[in-house]
């Protein structure tokens, strides 16, 4: 493509080149790229572009003007405007595709794979971008980060297109948001799960987090908008839209539904609205599954795919890492879920509360260089929902852990917590402790293969050190 098309509306000084690809990683440089010089927090892309050109790049996208040895597009912002060049770069790729968008503190990620994978038992290959995968029909590779740069959604859209996807879905983070890496996206469907306290080392303050979320719907303008009605911040997204679909349990939405049974194998609802089903099944436990359930099946509605839901339903499988149960042959209940928020946490306990039937242990910690103002909060909810609480280490990065387990025990009136620093210690000892329909909840890392300790990322996976404890205590066969 030539410069002059990427570059219309734009700037352009010096010669019209052809550019063969596009790259904000002057170490990625092939020749006949653009090289774009993104402003970040840490580095200024302006600075490499010397490397870029002499690995072969034809022309540059900057923000700063002067003299440069190759053709440029002079833009005020580089990262806004790095999605729309890659945008044309690809022929617009979302525009050719369904594509679905999902924002909201908890949920997101499950609420992808549901649709991905009621879709797919559709024969309908879908591209999927998110915090665990990124996907284009079976084949995934493990993620980088929730929402990529936008240059690289684009480039994977027309990845999906190209591999015969008429489907796209992808968590949209606030930040994601906030960086501009949705520039360039048309959205057919946008998706509102549920707004809580999170990411405020990032936003500052509850009003920045919230204002982020909703230029999903304000500023991109999804054809269809889909809105947890039940959500006390649902007004403010129900003003940011038109004609929204809504869902609910507790409030008369476009979609709403009736739990008849909930356990720890999944619930059982009815669903009355634009969709009316009667006893189906979704094999994901906890209220807040049916809340996702619900988003997922109104998606599926926007796009005429909602026909045999309750045989669609069946093929949902479990997230790795939400609520992901470990199995043995002891009778303990052990999951392993990535709650890091304290509505997380709430929503985590009062649901297995309710089918109860030994005592509740949770083992925990909070991340380091993140809000600190979640810590006290998640020491008191599991105080007043678990019967015994063990506090560890989660992700501390450049903290102290014994800083961050102080800043949770604040937050508790007793001194029945347990402390145990070492990730893997705690997660040995729950299970130690644990006896027949006890249920362990091991919270906060989820799916990370992980530990990040003062830059450090060590190889830890709650799930594999729980599978190890339970073998231990003789639980498997």
């Amino acid at each position: 493509m030539l410069l002059s098309q990427l570059a219309n509306g734009f700037k352009m000084v010096g010669k019209d080149v052809d550019v063969k690809g596009i790259t904000y990683n002057s170490k990625k440089v092939k020749p006949g790229d653009l090289f774009i010089a993104l402003k970040g927090r840490n580095t200024d892309g302006h600075l490499f572009v010397e490397e870029a050109v002499k690995n072969g790049a034809v022309a540059l996208m900057v923000q700063e003007e002067k003299d440069y040895p190759v053709p440029y597009i002079y833009v005020e912002n580089t990262r806004k405007y790095l999605g729309i060049i890659a945008a044309r770069f690809f022929d617009n790729p979302s525009q050719k595709l369904k594509t679905i968008g999902v924002t909201g503190t908890n949920g997101k990620t499950t609420t992808t794979f549901m649709i991905r994978e009621m879709l797919e038992a559709q024969g309908e290959k879908t591209g999927l971008l998110g915090t665990i995968y990124y996907c284009i029909g079976n084949n995934c590779v493990e993620a980088g980060r929730t929402t990529p740069e936008s240059s690289d959604i684009q480039e994977f859209m027309y990845k999906a297109l190209q591999e015969g996807a008429k489907y796209f879905i992808m968590e949209v983070s606030s930040a994601g948001i906030e960086e501009y890496r949705i520039e360039g996206t048309h959205f057919y469907v946008g998706c509102f799960t549920n707004f809580s306290r999170e990411h405020m080392e990032y936003h500052g303050t509850m009003e920045n987090y919230l204002k982020a979320k909703l230029k999903l719907f304000q500023i991109y303008k999804p054809e269809f908008a889909v809105i947890n009605l039940d959500d006390p911040y649902s007004k403010y997204f129900l003003e940011a839209t038109k004609e929204p679909l809504t869902f609910g349990i507790k409030e008369n939405a476009s979609l709403k539904a009736e739990i008849v049974k909930t356990g720890l194998d999944g619930s059982i609802v009815n669903l009355y609205g634009v969709i009316n089903e009667r006893n189906l099944y979704i094999p994901l436990p906890g209220k807040f599954n049916v809340y996702n359930f619900l988003c997922a099946a109104l998606v599926l509605h926007t796009l005429n795919k909602a026909q045999n839901l309750k045989e669609l339903a069946i093929n949902i499988k479990p997230v790795p890492g939400r609520f992901q149960k470990v199995d043995n042959n002891c009778g303990i209940n052990v999951f392993i879920d990535y709650a890091h928020t304290p509505e997380a946490m709430r929503n985590l306990l009062e649901n297995v509360k309710q089918f109860r039937k030994g005592r509740i242990i949770t083992v925990f910690g909070a991340g380091g260089d993140r809000d600190p103002g979640k810590r006290p909060l998640f020491g008191q909810i599991s105080e007043e929902l678990s019967d015994i609480q063990i506090i560890t280490s989660d992700n501390p990065r450049s903290e102290p852990p014994e800083r961050i387990i102080q800043d949770i025990l604040s937050g508790m009136k007793g001194d029945r917590a347990k402390v145990i620093p070492d990730r893997r210690e705690a997660i040995f000892t729950a299970i130690k402790l644990a006896e027949k329909d006890d249920i362990v909840l091991i919270i906060g890392k989820g799916h990370e293969n992980y530990q990040e300790i003062k830059g450090v990322r060590y190889p830890f996976s709650d799930y594999d050190v729980a599978l190890e404890a339970l073998k231990e205590k003789g639980c498997l066969q």
